[in-house]
């Protein structure tokens, strides 16, 4: 609720601060004291349009502040949303500066931020209602919230219930037309994938084939080179050249002298089996070169396959990886995509099975709260006539109307907006074409005190609502907004004595000169200053006046 409100240089307002309590709070005094200057700084304060107007005449800015207790408010998500701190103490303090230079300033708990962070941060404390602007209640987006609300837990869970399954349906609408979106392409996709695939397979390729190949190919090419030098090698180290002794000709004679040496001194047995094993190591290199020399040959077809293969895996290289490793990795990730692809369509025909599964379960919950809607609404005709007959509207007309969506959205199937007719044979017009404010307030009357324990807005503030109506029904429209104040703070401006009287914190607004400068004062009223408050208001002279003892009855009759 407004625990206060703080006003620096507003209007007429010099320096005032007014705390606000719980239950019905009424403003009273004479016309052009600054009732409505109050609620339009409350306005102001809680980001309403603010303009060098406001400013007090002779001062250079103008400051609004509004207390708010958010004890009882689900209010800390939504700062931390908004990137703000909440308050350790459950206080929420919204604060405007107005300067003439046109540098406005707007805090949330001190902290500087935009106005549309600032709006987002005091949105639904406070509900304003006034002749010209009954904010919710003109809102037809606000009827069906209302009616639900009248429903009760029952129809509120329902709502839920087909909202959820709305996002659901949603959730797979979208990834189906991401499928769809994806599928104009499939095809050639598919078909570009499957010539990748079937051009790497005819390849038959196989891991490292182009290493071995290239190193087939250096033999070939170079045949003739390797056979004179292996022929070399063979010959000095095992058959000899001509008119040269091979190298295991002349080790075998170094062997044979050798072993004679060692028969003379043991000394030498290690050196003579180290050349034994040159020697077996010699003659086993000059005959494997023997054999390699037969295995080499000129091959010009085998070579000349080998350098198309090679070439056509080059080809294959540019397209799909630097090594036959990475093009045989390459056709494993086509063949992948390719049966993701095939699984997509799969998929794609099952998500057009499931949308149409939540869509008829959608349809089918929907069809559901707007039958329970339309009792509910049977049940708050009646009960809106009621609470119009107290208020002397018994006339009065007044009905839900409903309209079918042409399919579901989050709130269901149902368009719904207040219809009424003031007076007998007229047809039945939404809220906003009513001309009287006055039946628009009583109206908005009968509807709060069916909502008072639904209607989530902590604040209700009326401005003059009670004008154009007269008689008993002054009695009634105070009656309801006490009503109203035993579960919301309800904040009013009157002029009526009938509507005073019902107050639980009475506040006088009076005007006065200073110095030929207006000030606009505040008092918080004790029973004394309510009763001659009462009197003023009733066109009392003096305390022996008639109007004082209408002023006590009319205290009496609400204790």
């Amino acid at each position: 609720m407004l625990r206060s409100i703080y006003i620096k240089n507003f209007a007429l307002i010099d320096d005032i601060t007014v705390e606000f309590g719980p239950g019905l709070n009424v403003l009273t005094g004479e016309t052009g004291a600054g009732k409505s200057i109050l609620l339009g700084a409350l306005q102001v304060a809680l980001g309403g349009r603010a303009s060098a107007e406001y400013i007090r005449a002779g001062e250079e800015k103008a400051v609004v502040q509004a207390a708010f207790d958010t004890s009882d408010m689900e209010l800390n998500k939504r700062l931390e949303l908004l990137g703000l701190e909440s308050s350790e103490d459950g206080v929420l303090i919204l604060s405007r500066e107005i300067s003439r230079s046109g540098r406005n300033w707007c805090r949330v708990n001190g902290q500087v931020v935009t106005l549309a962070m600032y709006r987002q941060a005091g949105a639904g404390l406070v509900d304003l209602h006034s002749q010209h602007q009954q904010q919710s209640l003109l809102d037809p987006e606000r009827h069906l919230e209302m009616l639900d609300s009248f429903g009760g837990q029952q129809v509120v869970k329902q709502q839920e219930k087909v909202e959820q399954h709305y996002r659901q349906w949603q959730q797979v609408q979208r990834r189906l037309q991401e499928l769809q979106h994806n599928a104009r392409d499939a095809a050639r996709q598919m078909d570009m994938l499957q010539f990748q695939y079937d051009e790497i397979e005819k390849a038959n390729l196989t891991s490292d084939e182009d290493q071995q190949l290239t190193d087939e190919r250096n033999i070939l090419a170079n045949a003739e080179k390797i056979s004179l030098l292996a022929n070399n090698v063979r010959q000095n180290l095992y058959s000899g050249a001509q008119h040269q002794a091979s190298a295991v000709d002349l080790v075998s004679e170094a062997l044979n002298s050798m072993r004679e040496l060692v028969g003379y001194d043991k000394k030498n047995q290690e050196r003579l089996q180290s050349l034994e094993e040159a020697f077996y190591t010699i003659e086993d290199v000059g005959q494997e070169m023997s054999s390699y020399l037969d295995d080499v040959e000129d091959d010009p077809q085998r070579l000349d396959y080998i350098e198309k293969r090679l070439d056509e895996i080059n080809q294959l290289r540019k397209k799909y990886g630097d090594t036959v490793k990475d093009i045989i990795e390459y056709q494993q990730e086509i063949l992948n995509q390719m049966e993701e692809m095939t699984y997509s369509e799969e998929m794609l025909d099952n998500l057009k099975k499931q949308q149409q599964e939540h869509f008829q379960l959608l349809n089918r919950e929907a069809e559901k709260l707007s039958l329970m809607r339309h009792k509910t609404a049977e049940k708050m005709q009646k009960k809106v006539i009621s609470e119009l007959v107290d208020l002397e509207m018994g006339k009065v007309k007044f009905t839900v109307g409903f309209e079918k969506l042409d399919k579901p959205n989050t709130k269901g199937i149902d368009n719904v907006q207040f219809l009424i007719a003031t007076n007998p044979g007229e047809p039945l017009k939404p809220l906003h074409k009513i001309a009287s404010g006055g039946e628009l307030s009583r109206f908005m009357l009968a509807v709060k005190c069916l909502l008072a324990g639904t209607d989530k807005v902590p604040t209700l503030v009326f401005d003059e609502v009670d004008t154009g109506v007269g008689g008993h029904a002054l009695h009634s429209v105070g009656e309801k907004m006490s009503q109203i104040g035993r579960q919301h703070q309800v904040i009013t401006v009157t002029h009526a004595p009938q509507v005073a009287c019902f107050a639980k914190n009475h506040y006088s607004i009076e005007k006065e000169i200073i110095n030929n400068k207006t000030f606009t004062k505040i008092i918080n009223l004790n029973y004394q200053g309510r009763l001659n408050e009462l009197t003023r208001m009733l066109g009392g002279k003096d305390s022996t006046s008639a109007a004082v003892e209408h002023a006590e009855a009319l205290l009496k009759s609400t204790n």
